[in-house]
């Protein structure tokens, strides 16, 4: 009798190996399988594979629109600076870029209010000057003294401020002897395709 129950228990026992052999092949090839299917989605959510799910549609499209810059009066000429009064912002990762620049103002005669970082987040242009219908002279006068500078008009302001918004293509304002060189009786012109500005009372 001991045979038969030895060569028993020996098939028990390669059935069970069997079993878990086969069972350690399934669970190994899912592992793999998954293993793999993670490595493509990675790929594909960092942008080394093109995603099979990608649609036009969904794709950002870029939301920044070109700034339609406001005319100056006609015949308008600079305002002397110490009549303006501005704030300046630093739209940049510069530390202190606001207060050197309101410091330049200041000397050169502008009233400047306030140095702060502009509360949008970053700026991508060089100077964006920002005011209502009633400041667009005075924007237009302070545009001389930033290069490449770029007036626009600010939604429901109804003051002469100006507000002077320093991006990340800034770079320096003019010099003392160059703003002083600046004929003051040369009309202001904006761009060929500004907008008319309509405004009430004082120009």
């Amino acid at each position: 009798m001991t045979a038969p129950i030895t060569s028993a228990r020996e098939a028990r026992a390669a059935r069970r190996r069997r079993l878990q052999q086969r069972q350690t092949v399934i669970f190994g090839g899912l592992v793999t399988i998954l293993l793999v299917l993670a490595l493509i989605a990675g790929a594909m959510w960092s942008g080394l594979l093109p995603s099979p799910f990608a649609r036009d549609f969904s794709r950002e499209e870029p939301s920044e629109e070109p700034v339609v810059q406001p005319c100056p009066p006609e015949d308008a000429t600079p305002l002397d600076l110490g009549s303006i009064t501005a704030v300046v912002y630093n739209g940049t990762d510069r530390n202190g870029l606001a207060g050197e620049t309101g410091e330049a103002l200041s000397r050169a005669g502008v009233l400047v209010n306030d140095a702060a970082n502009w509360p949008e987040g970053a700026f991508e242009g060089a100077v964006q000057i920002i005011t209502g219908p009633q400041g667009v002279t005075a924007a237009y006068s302070l545009a001389r003294l930033f290069p490449g500078s770029v007036v626009s008009l600010a939604d429901g302001r109804e003051n002469e401020a100006v507000d002077v918004v320093l991006g990340a293509e800034y770079e320096a304002m003019l010099t003392p002897d160059e703003i002083a060189a600046l004929d003051p009786e040369e009309p202001l012109a904006g761009p060929e395709d500004c907008r008319p500005v309509e405004t009430s009372g004082r120009a």
